[in-house]
């Protein structure tokens, strides 16, 4: 009997030391995006990440929304090699990131690129190193009942020429044509990235595509861009607070202002302060008829995974999961945009026309990111300023223009300003 007991007590001592044998440790994958805290993208990705985490109890997926620093943050820890295993590349997943990043063209999902994000996030040794959730498209926001009023037809503004004869029928009917927020001084910055694609990149007369790209700035081609502006003035098509303002969305929902240089998120805001008005956005003029207008393509919800990350297979498989047609959907519908991939549709509502983008449109980067070192972002806000104010003339803001690029071009710190790790 005393053996009988002493064997249970002995099989309950090695039961409980089996209890005590430490279980796998769950892989904790880091993501982190530009989308910030509450936003509608980040409130979806939430979601598919408590999903994915039920339903993989081996990893634990961990979301960091972005904050206002996020591009500082991401600077710092390229800086010191430690980057979150997956993170948004917010429009520079190429020209900032790519030495840090995994590249996905074998991925299963791959075979599915949306052709209207795909020449914005490829390299030029075609690969590329994000999973684009949608498509960040920006054309011209406008008022309809504004422009009716003043006998204008949005879809018939297909060059530069057409569009200022539409300013001068809405300053006709007294009505702001553009509203410039300046108080935000990328509105100013708009102008440029928005028109000069139009002017000087998509034209039959000397492009200056090659040339920016090669580090080549041409005074006299840049002009054009500037004379633009100063037309806008000079004619009294935008509001006279235009470096002081922050009145965009209302002025639009309003009716107060017929365009805006602003993303297209602004029609949503704008809808915001009347329901009832009718807002929507048309293709970006250029200069030559025989050009097709455009729309400006780039990276909005984008993520990659970081190529040195600890816990890369655990992490691409993630990303996978996102890449699901149903996780795309789901992930474009909350920014209102197309997907980033074709076997995935996104419910577009109201704008679902708006997005019917075909062949009959061309597609270009934002033009700063494509044809512009780091850094120039600021110099294109404070000349379109200068000119607006009357401190800078056109050719002095050219001036200044190329004193900035050939300076940040022949800087030899990488695109950040500060030496790159070793």
């Amino acid at each position: 009997m005393k053996k009988i007991i002493l064997s249970l007590a002995l099989l309950g001592l090695l039961t409980a030391c089996g209890d005590k044998e430490p279980k796998a440790k769950k892989k904790n994958i880091v993501v982190t995006s530009n989308s910030h805290n509450g936003e509608p993208s980040s409130v979806a990705l939430e979601e598919i990440i408590k999903e994915y985490n039920q339903n993989n109890p081996e990893v634990n997926i961990e979301f960091i929304p972005g904050s206002s620093d996020y591009e500082e943050t991401m600077k710092t820890k390229m800086a010191t090699n430690s980057l979150p295993d997956i993170f948004g590349t917010h429009g520079w997943s190429v020209n900032r990131y790519k030495e840090y990043l995994e590249p996905l063209n074998n991925r299963e999902w791959a075979k599915y690129l949306s052709p209207a994000i795909a020449p914005v996030i490829t390299d030029e040794n075609d690969k590329f190193y994000v999973l684009p959730l949608d498509v960040d498209i920006v054309g011209l926001p406008y008022n309809l009942d504004v422009l009716e009023a003043a006998g204008v037809n949005p879809k018939e503004i297909k060059t530069t020429d057409d569009f200022i004869a539409a300013l001068e029928k809405v300053k006709q009917i007294g009505v702001t044509p553009i509203y410039i927020g300046g108080k935000d001084s990328a509105s100013v910055g708009n102008i440029y990235d928005w028109i000069a694609p139009g002017l000087i990149i998509l034209t039959n007369d000397n492009p200056q595509g090659e040339n920016l790209k090669n580090g080549i700035f041409d005074e006299k081609a840049w002009n054009q861009t500037g004379e633009f502006i100063k037309t806008l003035v000079d004619n009294g098509y935008i509001n006279r607070d235009a470096l002081t303002g922050n009145e965009a969305a209302r002025a639009l929902g309003t009716g107060k202002a017929a365009f805006l240089f602003f993303g297209t998120s602004m029609i949503n805001e704008g809808n915001s302060y009347n329901p009832n008005a009718r807002l929507d956005f048309i293709a970006l003029p250029t200069k030559d008829r025989d050009q097709k207008s455009y729309f400006i393509t780039g990276e909005r919800m984008a993520l990659g995974v970081w190529k040195d990350s600890p816990n890369k297979k655990e992490a691409l498989e993630f990303l996978d999961y996102l890449a699901k047609p149903e996780n795309v959907s789901k992930m474009a519908t909350a920014n209102i945009l197309p997907t980033g991939l074709t076997n995935a549709k996104s419910d577009l509502g109201k704008f679902e026309d708006s997005y019917n983008l075909g062949d009959q449109y061309q597609y270009v980067g934002f033009f700063d990111r494509e044809y512009l070192p780091s850094g120039a972002w600021e110099t294109l806000c404070s000349i379109g300023a200068s000119i607006i104010s009357g401190q800078m003339t056109v050719s002095e803001a050219s001036k200044k223009m190329k004193e900035d690029f050939d300076k940040l071009k022949k800087n030899k710190l990488d695109y950040f300003g500060w030496n790159p790790p070793i």
